[in-house]
């Protein structure tokens, strides 16, 4: 489960998990250990109003989620988005359930539970908060364990690309300041998502080295040429279509061997289709 989304199918599943989940520990919550003095409660139908909070959360989450999907087009600093989204989330959490009290308890709006219920929504919201945050940072650091001998996050100086390259270069940034890589289009293999981070793999000299910048794949592939031969093949990878040497699968998805032969790359089922007309499209590299 990712901590920022993105425009993207994985992050639309992500905003449904998300509203499941946290729905799930409200609800657990408020039966299991009754906080906030409704263990003292002798209000009808006690647990069904309580249920509503579950629904209430679902919803707010679902919107929060779109809105921060909506966010994400915009290109905004990770120190941004830290204020921005967790008060997104908060806010609309909190106003959903007060707005779900008045109507089920109190029948009026105050203000001062507005505030509590910012605090409640903290209070039982710090749990799965911080199960995904684990979640991600232990990862991040198992996908990028396998490959710490050979990969670096670039700040300066740039990559050095052969001579008959340098017509091609282009310049990728990512969100860290100094995060700079120059490369040349022929020479990219692939990119491959990983969390916060995209690792770009490159052919120098018939060897495969492995780049990583601090970015998400969407906002790289943005900095490519619109007339370039990179196109997405899965919802974590983009493949230089000029560098398949052959691909072997059906619809349900595909594997591109790549230069050099050792290394593979998968198309997942809903870009099988558009994979295969770029490769009958695009020119074989040299």
């Amino acid at each position: 489960m990712t901590l920022w989304l993105e425009d993207n199918l994985a992050s639309r599943k992500v905003v449904i998990q998300r509203a499941i989940l946290f729905s799930a520990v409200t609800l657990f919550i408020l039966f299991v250990f009754q906080p906030f003095g409704t263990i003292n409660s002798t209000i009808s139908y006690k647990f069904l109003r309580l249920s509503g909070y579950s629904l209430v959360t679902f919803c707010a989450l679902f919107l929060s989620g779109t809105l921060e999907i909506i966010l994400s087009r915009h290109k905004l600093s990770n120190r941004l988005r830290l204020c921005i989204i967790p008060c997104l989330y908060i806010g609309i959490v909190a106003v959903f359930n007060h707005s779900y009290f008045v109507v089920s308890i109190m029948g009026a709006w105050h203000w001062q539970n507005q505030l509590l219920f910012i605090l409640f929504t903290l209070a039982i919201g710090i749990f799965p908060i911080s199960l995904i945050y684990i979640f991600n940072r232990y990862s991040t650091k198992a996908q990028q364990g396998p490959q710490a001998e050979h990969s670096t996050i670039i700040s300066s100086p740039p990559l050095k690309i052969n001579e008959p390259f340098k017509s091609s270069l282009i310049t990728l940034t990512g969100e860290n300041k100094g995060d700079i890589l120059q490369l040349a289009l022929s020479q990219l293999l692939f990119i491959k998502s990983a969390d916060n981070y995209c690792e770009l793999a490159i052919l120098i000299d018939n060897k495969v080295s492995h780049k990583l910048l601090r970015s998400s794949l969407t906002r790289i592939l943005r900095q490519l040429p619109n007339t370039c031969l990179v196109h997405r093949c899965h919802r974590s990878y983009a493949v230089n279509i000029a560098l398949v040497e052959q691909s072997n699968g059906n619809a349900s998805g595909l594997q591109l061997l790549m230069k050099p032969m050792s290394v593979t790359v998968p198309v997942s089922r809903s870009y099988v289709d558009a994979i295969k007309q770029a490769l009958q499209l695009a020119p074989k590299a040299c």
